[in-house]
């Protein structure tokens, strides 16, 4: 768990008197209301982290073992902006279980894997409480001023049906707002899910997210754009079918250094909870 300063507990407990952090209810029979935590939780927990894969319409959920692609340079500048490779191959992640919003579980992050292909880390959940999520988190740098951003990484699972989804993001914190671009595939609903950061919920998009098929790779292209001073959800790529989403939240006040911005990942358990695990591999932000 990470180090919480004043302030950030001072976030914590605004939060909660306002009822805006989701958390998970229900028990191993129950589907609660939002099994999917908030990311308000975590972002309350640290200001440069935030507070899966699907198939796009008429597609399949998932492609068997494609070629591993070649590993790019860890950071690279071209005329498309500047690309922060390997993430999932960095040190300097955090991590936490309920700050999250859901109750305690195991977890873990194994870095450096040749399973099932060379460089993957495999982030996972074990046995805990029903509904549950574990959170990872990495900060990347200070810059207030990209304002575009493309997240894109090849992703794994063995057993999509013990999950009940995966959450990805990009946030940014920008002259006191925060703009957290939070995107989940939600198995158990069967649709992606945007954050709406100024009311503080899920909103569905009209894109399906169906579960990929088992021991089979997805890649994900997902992009976003800090425009007119709104959070704007530009489109999800899945297998390279791209929709287009165009949809817009204003910001969250928040107290942080302006430009810090990072990226994070999630897994969501089910009501049992079953053990599963996600392989990464090529995580990259593309920012400009």
């Amino acid at each position: 768990m990470c180090s919480v300063p004043p302030r950030i507990i001072n976030l914590v407990v605004l939060a909660i008197l306002a009822g805006v952090i989701t958390g998970c209810g229900g028990s191993a029979g129950t589907l609660p209301a939002s099994p999917i935590s908030s990311p308000a939780a975590a972002s309350a927990m640290n200001p440069a982290a935030p507070a899966p894969g699907s198939a796009a319409p008429g597609g399949s959920a998932g492609t068997t073992s494609p070629a591993p692609q070649p590993t790019p340079s860890p950071t690279s500048a071209s005329a498309a902006g500047t690309t922060i490779s390997n993430i999932e191959q960095m040190s300097g992640w955090e991590s936490c279980d309920t700050c999250s919003g859901g109750g305690p579980i195991a977890y873990s992050l194994t870095p450096s894997l040749n399973y099932p292909q060379a460089g993957t880390t495999r982030f996972s959940l074990a046995q805990g409480a029903a509904w549950a999520h574990a959170l990872w988190w990495k900060r990347l740098g200070n810059d207030a001023n990209p304002s575009h951003f493309v997240l894109s990484l090849d992703q794994y699972l063995e057993n999509p049906g013990a999950s009940f989804g995966i959450e990805y993001d990009v946030n940014q914190i920008v002259g006191g707002e925060w703009y957290d671009f939070a995107i989940q595939c939600s198995f158990g609903y069967g649709i992606w899910q945007v954050w709406d950061d100024a009311n503080q919920r899920w909103v569905p998009t009209s894109a399906p997210c169906a579960r990929q098929a088992a021991s089979s790779h997805v890649q994900l292209r997902l992009e976003f754009e800090r425009s007119n001073g709104q959070a704007h959800f530009v489109s999800i790529g899945t297998n390279g079918a791209i929709v287009p989403l165009n949809m817009a939240f204003n910001p969250q006040p928040i107290n942080g250094a302006s430009g810090d911005f990072g990226v994070h990942i999630q897994l969501n358990a089910n009501g049992n909870p079953d053990p599963y695990s996600v392989w990464v591999h090529n995580f990259a932000l593309t920012y400009w």
